[in-house]
């Protein structure tokens, strides 16, 4: 320990910094926090001090750089404006980005505590990240599709209820008078790319054309009473609509005859992305090694479900002949979302009743999937609150068949998509105890940082866990829907195989479609889409299978060391609320918090 005077020199600094850390603290004589503090203690919380300086500087660089990312985070004041697609703008983000992950470096982080030193590094790795992407990933010449990323955002923007709906009506109008411009840069930017991504841009880009009228209902409460304001939405539209139109004929006739990129990350970025992103103390090629094991694995277990199901047709035609078999019976259409809303009511009821998760106290609102996002979004889809936002609303999209498709058509996408199996599963993956609950504890931590980060191991592995627990805690109604949780492991095992194939180049994309048809009958099409949605994200599907295996052993841990005082409400109640922090720093903080509260841990 220090000497007394020494301590005193901190003393004016500690006490505000106390004051603002821990606001609801009574008023103490000033002698008293010297006897609460040691010269660590204070050490510790300028430091501390200085993180979230680094980091409020972070989000106004965001802000002032990227307003369309500002406005996913819960950060509003730039919500009338566009991301300029212009490398310079890059280039000052990015000298940006360099300067406060060189002042986070002079910030001493062992005098932290280790919830601290978790945010420290979580800030230090999205800095990483954004630099090695601006650097590396050339992303204004190589990603067409991310030219039409502000529909959506429009689209949230209008669809979330997190201020005055017609503050967000107007800078959601002036961001469409914009986006023009936007698709005009990326004529200037645009340079071959992935072939697979500029037919993706043009799926999305006739999407958006054909379905440019889903805009207007929202709008409607900003313009009923006000002819100018109608007009001036109308002429927007018509604006943007042309703008689409133009681009669409640029990517045909432009791009996709250049379009030769090869959209592989190779070993050195997927390790990267293990290694900083994730935090996982993983080589590239072990992950391959992993997702294999793990993808014969689980075609085992499908196989074995299929023969307690019917063994005659497996024997005779393999687990895909019993999947054929899986009952059709659906909702109407016109229903679809009013029994997604009453199986969350019963998910509700049913895992209170059994006490092993908490409940998600944030609104969720199921809605029908626009169609212009129909090319872009998996056919149910769950939509988090904007992370920083105080007012937090959740949504649930819902693609459902166009009202103007043949009853056959309608019939086949209900069939395979909404049987009452497939429902069940969906609920549980997609809303409860999954990502609306896991999603609702991460949101309320009261860590900035934590509330920002995105850890795909940790909401992906989670989802895929809820539909474990949820077969484990009888909330399916038939077997059927064990039967189609086994599938849809498999066909996650088999996208994280194909993951790290592909991105560390030992496969071509061509094998990796052949692969999905050979092994999960897949049509071409079908084996296309699988290996786009690979190639949008490296290590996003490897992330899946880990996530939910490092789950199953943390859980497995507890049960072994506490034996009969495991409380499985406990368990998850702990691991929820760390928030959005690495899969391995949850499970040292679980430790951390288990040895101060005497748990029998070791």
């Amino acid at each position: 320990m220090k000497t007394l005077l020494y301590r005193r020199n901190y003393r004016a600094a500690a006490l505000s910094v106390v004051c603002l850390l821990a606001p609801a603290l009574s008023p103490l004589p000033l002698s008293a926090y010297e006897d609460k503090l040691s010269t660590a203690d204070i050490e510790g919380t300028l430091e501390g001090t200085k993180l979230n300086e680094v980091f409020s500087q972070y989000l106004a660089t965001i802000q002032m750089y990227d307003p369309e990312r500002a406005t996913r985070l819960g950060l509003h004041d730039a919500d009338a404006s566009l991301t300029a697609r212009s490398q310079e703008r890059v280039n000052r983000q990015l000298e940006a980005f360099k300067r406060l992950r060189a002042k986070l470096a002079e910030i001493q982080k062992d005098s932290m505590s280790s919830v601290l030193r978790v945010d420290y590094e979580l800030l230090d790795h999205m800095l990483e990240v954004d630099v090695y992407e601006m650097e590396n990933l050339s992303l204004l010449a190589r990603r067409p599709q991310q030219y039409l990323d502000p529909l959506f955002l429009v689209y949230q923007m209008m669809s979330k209820d997190y201020e005055d709906y017609n503050t967000r009506a107007s800078n959601a109008i002036s961001r469409l008078q914009q986006f023009p411009s936007i698709l005009a840069q990326a004529e200037r930017n645009i340079s071959r790319p992935p072939e697979i991504w500029a037919r993706q841009a043009m799926r999305q880009t006739n999407d958006a054309l054909n379905y440019v009228s889903d805009f207007v209902p929202v709008f409607r409460g900003y313009t009923r009473y006000d002819p100018t304001l109608k007009g001036q939405v109308d002429e927007t539209m018509e604006k943007v609509k042309a703008a689409l139109t133009r681009y669409a004929e640029f990517l045909q006739k432009d791009v996709l005859p250049n379009a030769d990129g090869d959209f592989r990350s190779g070993s050195d970025a997927y390790g990267f992305y293990l290694e900083r992103q994730h935090s996982l103390d993983m080589t590239p090629g072990s992950a391959l090694s992993y997702s294999k094991k793990a993808f014969k694995s689980a075609i085992k277990d499908l196989q074995k479900e299929a023969l307690n199901i019917d063994a005659l047709v497996t024997k005779e035609k393999g687990w895909k002949g019993v999947l054929d078999k899986l009952p059709k019976e659906h909702p109407a259409a016109g229903e679809v979302l009013k029994v997604f809303q009453d199986e969350m009511d019963r998910s509700y009821q049913h895992f209170d009743e059994h006490k092993v998760v908490e409940f998600p106290r944030q609104r969720l609102l199921i809605k029908r999937m626009p169609g212009f996002m129909a090319s872009v979004l998996p056919y149910v889809y769950y939509a988090p609150s904007f992370s920083l936002d105080d007012t937090r609303v959740s949504e649930l999209f819902v693609l459902l068949p166009p009202d103007s498709a043949s009853e056959a058509s309608r019939e086949k996408t209900l069939a395979s998509g909404f049987n009452y199996s497939q429902m069940e599963l969906l609920t549980s993956y997609s809303i409860m105890p999954g990502l609306h609950l896991r999603s609702f504890e991460a949101s309320s931590n009261r860590s900035r940082i934590r509330r920002i980060s995105r850890q795909p191991v940790v909401t992906n592995g989670w989802g895929c866990y809820a539909e474990l627990l949820a077969e484990e805690m009888g909330y399916y109604s038939s077997y059927w829907s064990r039967f189609l949780r086994c599938y849809v492991r498999a066909l996650r095992a088999a996208r994280a195989y194909a993951d790290a194939a592909l991105h560390t180049k030992k496969w071509e994309p061509e094998q990796a479609s052949q692969f999905f048809q050979d092994n999960l009958y897949m049509t071409k099409a079908q084996a296309d889409a699988e290996v786009l949605k690979i190639s949008l994200a490296p290590t996003d599907g490897f992330s899946y299978i880990l996530g939910m295996d490092r789950i199953l052993e943390m859980r497995r841990y507890y049960q072994r060391t506490e034996a009969k005082y495991f409380d499985l409400r406990r368990f998850h109640t702990l691991f929820l609320k760390m928030g959005e922090i690495p899969i391995d720093r949850i499970q040292e903080e679980m430790l951390r918090v288990k040895r101060e509260e005497n748990k029998i841990v070791r």
